[in-house]
């Protein structure tokens, strides 16, 4: 984990304490801007997002609401979230019109919509931003730099609009201004970019180069502008100044990267310069810092060509060996014999094969170095480059007795690749190029599974129509029949697979094939609501020789059959070996969750902690986790071991989802925490969980919650407070069981505290309103509401 991540990892950690602790004293608006500030300078954008949005909460109309706005878009821009950044910036613009926060979010917009393929609607913005009114603003012009800026973005906007003179005229405005801004470098060097390809500018294209180095914000930004004009210089043939503007890149950048990739350029031109000496030292150079195969051996083909030029023929000549062994099927590889290379051939050193290959074979021999090429490539797992030399082989000599197996080997590379459609279409002509039956079938194969896998279901039927036909020669014909049925099951064909599935299992009724064909027979039946026929099918899947995937889709589907005839305990039996697949838990959270309540339900405690274990480990989704730590810390306390359920409730409240369970978990915990005598902490809990609790299907778990900080408060001693709590419990909530018991303890806490016209209130209302309660009954007996003289414990509940 990346120390940004373990930081980030932890402010979650702490966030989910928070919810816990005591609130810390309130910030000013400014002080949560500053707060927020300094975590989004340190690169934490997901956590300053978090303060940014709180400031927004508690001070909506504070004057630094707009830069909040802001800075949000900001971080999620930084992000890579588009929309969340397109969302806030266009709210500081509608909210705080006519600042320059409102100008900067105008200018991101643009920016986004450059990003986002909508140069148009970019550079319809930005107009609007360059030319609107501003007489009733706050800020009555653009910021300089605002303003520099959105004449740049204008220029891309046009530029990738497809409108070139537009985007030139921009970018030229920015330029005649003079602004003392880093843009004009860059809009410089675009423009340079722009019209590098134009004889019509080639006169104002140096200027616009020299502008983009003189008025670059960075030395890396000068670096990239001197290293492009002398690349353009050097495309031109004008390799003095070429050489002039690379040498000063190296005086004026040496530590950059463009400085060290400019080796080769200014090698070149000082060798077609006739300074070849020069050209020599920076060869080697060149070489070491060559980014790609190609340069490298550019470098290496400098080195020996400038050694020619000085008539050291020997050293010119291991030169030009070592492009032939370092760097073959580059531009400048060539010069070995076609023997050499056959020879290596013939001996498996393929390494020597590709540094003996001639850059231009005698065309009789052209099919023939290619093959050796493609597979010495394929054999050093260069795949890439092995494809290159098949492609030609194949398309430029389809009669070569190697173009059928080139077919399949392109059809290999692809597979491999994951690019099955395009690997369907070589297997395809290889199977009608192949002349024998056995590998024609073989290829054949190969393209249906590329087009299964590829989602071409009629391209895959349609071959595994030729496959199953008897003249084929299928390998696996039960496998084809197979592939056959679940090509038309993917068509929607459902009557006609289950057919094939049926015929399969007639003349083939066991082996992996039938395994699958009775998953699909069970599966059917299931749809028809005859489980105990699916039933039968599931089972037989499990006595075949099923591969796993499908053995635990033909359970899964036992489970369900089972749990339609009612028959629970069979159902989970059969689920209980599936918490060994990882993937199936994944797949399947709610049907896991489902055993693990019917193993507590009976009591079977170390079952039911088992399949919350596995769910907790393989579980989808944060939600899932939460609930499946639930569970854990229930079996827990069943078997009571507190602490290791404590720690189970803590990992569930620790993630970041919001389910039933881990509002359970909290109210489990402060539980715990109350009858620790950590009073504090069981009350910030408490409230967590009553703040959870807020939907309408969790009213009895808000009511837990409440009812807790009644019983906490009246364990640490404040009968009062306490008393207040039970009573917001029985005003607020009409649970049968909760709030009379609330009435019940408000009334004698109420006694104990010498307030007895309260005291006489609750245990009125508790006879009115549950007047078959145990605690109504009790309360009813009760003579006198007077305080005991000297309270000193927290009364009893009555027994029900």
């Amino acid at each position: 984990m990346s120390a940004r991540r373990a930081f980030a990892a932890a402010a979650v950690l702490l966030a989910a304490a928070a919810a816990w602790a005591p609130a810390a004293p309130a910030l000013t608006a400014s002080e949560q801007l500053a707060f927020a500030d300094g975590i989004y300078t340190r690169g934490l954008h997901e956590s300053a997002v978090g303060e940014y949005l709180a400031l927004l909460r508690d001070f909506p109309d504070a004057p630094e609401a707009a830069a909040a706005l802001f800075r949000t878009g900001e971080c999620y821009r930084q992000l890579g979230n588009a929309q969340g950044a397109e969302r806030f910036y266009r709210r500081v613009a509608a909210e705080h019109p006519g600042t320059p926060l409102a100008d900067r979010a105008e200018l991101r917009r643009a920016e986004l919509e450059i990003d986002a393929g909508k140069p148009a609607d970019a550079a319809d913005r930005l107009r609007a931003l360059r030319t609107r009114d501003r007489s009733a603003d706050l800020s009555p012009a653009l910021e300089p730099d605002t303003a520099a800026a959105a004449a740049y973005e204008l220029g891309r906007a046009l530029r990738d609009a497809g409108d070139a003179d537009a985007a030139q005229a921009a970018w030229e405005e920015l330029l005649a201004t003079g602004a003392d801004s880093a843009y004009l470098g860059f809009a410089a060097l675009d423009l340079a970019t722009l019209r590098a390809d134009s004889a019509a500018h080639a006169d104002r294209i140096p200027g616009w180069y020299a502008t983009a180095a003189e008025k670059a914000a960075t030395p890396g930004a000068k670096a990239e502008a001197l290293y492009r004009w002398g690349e353009w210089s050097f495309k031109r043939g004008d390799h003095a100044a070429a050489a002039d503007t690379l040498r000063a890149l190296r005086t004026e950048a040496p530590s950059s990267r463009r400085a060290r990739e400019s080796a080769l350029l200014l090698g070149w031109s000082l060798y077609y310069l006739d300074r070849a000496p020069e050209a020599l030292d920076l060869a080697d150079e060149a070489e070491s810092a060559a980014p790609s195969a190609p340069a490298a051996a550019s470098a290496a083909y400098l080195r020996a060509a400038a050694l020619r030029r000085m008539n050291r023929d020997g050293e010119a000549l291991l030169g030009f060996s070592a492009v032939l062994r370092d760097y073959p099927g580059t531009p400048f590889a060539g010069r070995a014999a076609y023997e050499v290379m056959a020879t290596h051939f013939k001996r498996g050193d393929h390494a020597q094969v590709l540094a003996a290959a001639p850059a231009r074979p005698e065309p009789a021999q052209e099919a023939d170095v290619l093959w050796m090429r493609a597979e010495s490539e394929r054999a050093l797992a260069r795949p890439a480059d092995a494809r290159t030399h098949y492609a030609a082989l194949a398309e430029s000599h389809p009669r070569s007795p190697h173009a059928p197996d080139a077919l399949r080997r392109l059809g290999d590379i692809e597979r491999d690749a994951g690019r099955d459609a395009e690997a369907a279409a070589w297997y395809l002509r290889a199977a009608d190029a192949q002349s024998d039956p056995a590998q024609s079938a073989s290829s054949l194969e190969a393209a249906a599974l590329c087009l299964q896998r590829a989602g071409d279901a009629e391209g895959a039927l349609a071959a595994w129509d030729r496959l199953v036909a008897p003249a084929a020669g299928a390998p696996d014909l039960a496998a084809a029949r197979l592939h056959r049925a679940l090509a038309l099951l993917e068509l929607g064909r459902d009557g006609d697979a289950r057919a094939a599935f049926d015929a399969l299992l007639a003349d083939a009724p066991h082996g992996p094939a039938a395994a699958q064909a009775l998953y699909w027979r069970g599966t059917f039946l299931a749809r028809d609501a005859a489980w105990p026929d699916a039933e039968t099918a599931f089972r037989a899947v499990l006595a075949e020789p099923a591969d796993p995937d499908t053995a635990s889709r033909a359970r899964a589907g036992l489970v369900q059959a089972l749990q339609r005839q009612d028959r629970m305990d069979e159902a989970a039996d059969q689920t209980e070996p599936l918490l060994a697949d990882p993937a199936f838990i994944a797949e399947n959270p709610a049907l896991v969750e489902w055993l693990l309540k019917l193993r507590t339900d009976q009591g079977q405690t170390t079952r039911a902690l088992r399949a919350a274990r596995e769910l907790a480990e393989n579980a989808p989704t944060d939600a899932w986790r939460q609930i499946a730590w639930y569970w854990t810390g229930v079996c827990r306390d069943r078997t009571g071991d507190t602490a290791a359920a404590a720690e189970a409730y803590e990992r569930a409240v620790a993630l970041p989802a919001t389910t039933r369970q881990g509002t359970e978990s909290l109210l489990a915990l402060a539980d715990l925490d109350r009858d620790a005598g950590r009073y504090d902490l069981a009350l910030s809990r408490y409230t967590a969980a009553a703040e959870q609790a807020r939907d309408d299907d969790a009213l009895d778990l808000r009511t837990r919650a409440y009812f807790g900080i009644g019983e906490t408060e009246e364990a640490a001693g404040r009968p009062s407070e306490a008393a207040r709590r039970y009573r917001i419990v029985s005003v607020l909530f009409d649970d049968p069981e909760l709030s009379p018991r609330a009435l019940f303890r408000a009334g004698l806490l109420y006694r104990q505290v010498a307030r007895p016209d309260e005291a006489a209130q609750a245990f009125a209302e508790l006879t009115t309103r549950y007047p078959e309660s145990p605690y109504a009954l009790q309360a009813a007996g009760i003579d006198s509401p007077a305080a005991p003289a000297t309270p000193s414990a927290p009364a009893e509940d009555p027994a029900p």
